[in-house]
């Protein structure tokens, strides 16, 4: 099989994933997740084509008319067997599966399930039929698969949902009509090209279908991403602001929202204007680094606070500068000089304080000598 087959193949399922995955505003899925529901789904064609193979050597044995096996065939083995199995691999892998918080994943999983059975199916039929096929198939096979991807989607996060509210009722009923439905829009395209191709309808009805088909596809993916919510119980903010760490998943992206709604605070925690802010944790004076907070830069403190420059302590306070002392007279020190005890190295003049000690007769200690006099 040449390249240009497996490209014409391929692009048209790809093409459509892309567009989907794109339109998730808020969570994308993580890849290594849509990658392995892409196998998972080409994986199904295998016992797909064998069930549906057994099928037709069943209803090939009923005495019925042709038009009427083609009926059973299409909605009662066809249908039921591909859609079962894209069901039954999205479902298993992704229920309880952490990355499944919103219900626009759901629809973007049930279309990567959907089109990889799409994208081997489709291999297979242009392996044989060429490029004609190809071109063909990726107007109307591809988004048909693409389409009860995007219905199965939605329901099965509407009934994921409800299993998270606890409304098994819900649940039960959302999940069977997430199977039911694909299996009826499958079958009956199936049935009316089946039934073109043998001349029992005219080929407008194939048409008509394509054409409601498409709307209702388009319809139902702008509609699912412009409405994309949390369905696992948690708020919103469980996504963004501050609280995001806690709900981490990797490979993933977050969605900041332009309106202040993540600013309502997450249970626990104080909401409105205490986090959340755009200039950090809070906007007051107890936080803001630049309005009289903790620091105004790296190991400083604040003008009214503990230092001007690193390691030095403020102009009222310890401090002038590293290792000195205030020059205010709060201290029992000299007011000039480093030294409290010498203000020269030469002994022989103002060694030591003008009046260290006295002896009632004269300064012991002068500003001349050791007795003042300049001598010993």
């Amino acid at each position: 099989m040449s390249r240009i087959l497996i490209i014409i193949a391929v692009l048209p399922a790809l093409i459509l994933l892309g567009f989907i995955y794109m339109r998730d505003r808020k969570e994308k899925p993580p890849v290594k997740l849509m990658v392995l529901l892409l196998a998972l789904g080409a994986g199904t064609i295998i016992p797909a084509a064998i069930a549906e193979f057994i099928g037709q050597l069943i209803v090939a044995q009923t005495d019925t008319d042709h038009q009427t096996m083609l009926l059973v065939l299409c909605f009662l083995v066809i249908g039921i067997v591909e859609e079962l199995g894209k069901y039954l691999v999205t479902v298993c892998t992704t229920w309880k599966n952490r990355e499944f918080q919103h219900s626009y994943d759901g629809v973007i999983y049930m279309v990567c399930a959907s089109l990889g059975f799409a994208i081997l199916e489709n291999i297979l039929y242009v392996a044989s039929g060429g490029i004609g096929t190809g071109i063909l198939r990726a107007f109307t096979a591809i988004p048909l698969h693409c389409t009860v991807g995007v219905i199965m989607g939605a329901l099965y996060a509407k009934g994921r949902e409800a299993a998270y509210a606890g409304d098994r009722a819900g649940m039960i009923g959302f999940m069977a009509w997430a199977y039911i439905v694909p299996v009826f829009i499958h079958g009956l395209y199936d049935y009316l090209v089946m039934a073109a191709s043998y001349g029992y309808i005219s080929e407008a009805w194939v048409f008509l279908i394509l054409g409601v088909m498409y709307v209702l596809s388009i319809f139902l993916i702008f509609y699912c991403s412009a409405h994309d919510r949390r369905i696992d119980g948690r708020p919103e903010t469980a996504d963004y602001g501050m609280y995001r760490m806690d709900f981490r998943r990797p490979g993933r992206g977050y969605y900041y929202p332009d309106q202040p709604d993540y600013r309502a605070g997450y249970p626990g925690y104080p909401g409105g204007d205490a986090y959340g802010q755009a200039g950090g944790y809070m906007q007051n004076t107890n936080y803001n680094p630049y309005n009289g907070g903790y620091t105004q830069g790296m190991n400083q403190y604040p003008g009214n606070g503990y230092a001007q420059e690193m390691n030095q302590y403020p102009g009222n306070g310890y401090a002038q500068g590293m290792n000195q002392y205030p020059q205010t007279g709060v201290n029992p020190y000299p007011q000039t000089g480093v030294n409290p005890y010498r203000q020269q190295e030469n002994p022989g003049s103002q060694n030591y304080s003008q009046s260290y000690t006295s002896n009632g007769i004269g300064t012991d200690y002068g500003m001349t000598g050791y007795n003042g006099q300049g001598r010993k």
